[in-house]
């Protein structure tokens, strides 16, 4: 799905996603394999991301971004009444999933992220 943002909305998706990974707890590493960027890509860029640089004007990382913000919302849509839900939930054993989604997110890739968001929003197999 190609999405065209321009570089003030791509600040503003990256200052939200560091914040949802900040919230969800996430290691540098994870945080660098769930927004698909290069392993050499070191903290500096994920701080400059929290402090609002654009991410990168690619659309893979434009569709991992939506997903982090998708399975946030889902999971506060879920669980409205415990602010730390989310965090807990993607670090615990999902029966349906077969799997922690954490884990499953960061060794399937955009697949993964796409499969825990859609367990979690049932709207996303609509047809």
């Amino acid at each position: 799905m190609a999405v065209d943002l321009n570089e003030e909305e791509r600040g503003c998706l990256a200052q939200l996603v560091m914040n949802i990974f900040a919230d969800w707890r996430l290691e540098t590493d994870e945080q660098k394999n769930l927004l698909g960027l290069a392993s050499s890509d070191g903290m500096r860029s994920l701080s400059h991301f929290r402090h609002g640089t654009p991410l990168p004007d690619e659309e893979d990382i434009i569709e991992r971004a939506r997903h982090v913000l998708g399975i946030q919302n889902s999971l506060l849509r879920v669980y409205p009444l415990n602010a730390n839900m989310p965090q807990f939930w993607l670090y615990h054993r999902n029966k349906a999933l077969k799997g922690f989604p954490l884990q499953i997110m960061l060794e399937e890739g955009l697949p993964g992220m796409h499969r825990v968001w859609r367990h979690l929003d049932c709207t996303l197999n609509w047809v």
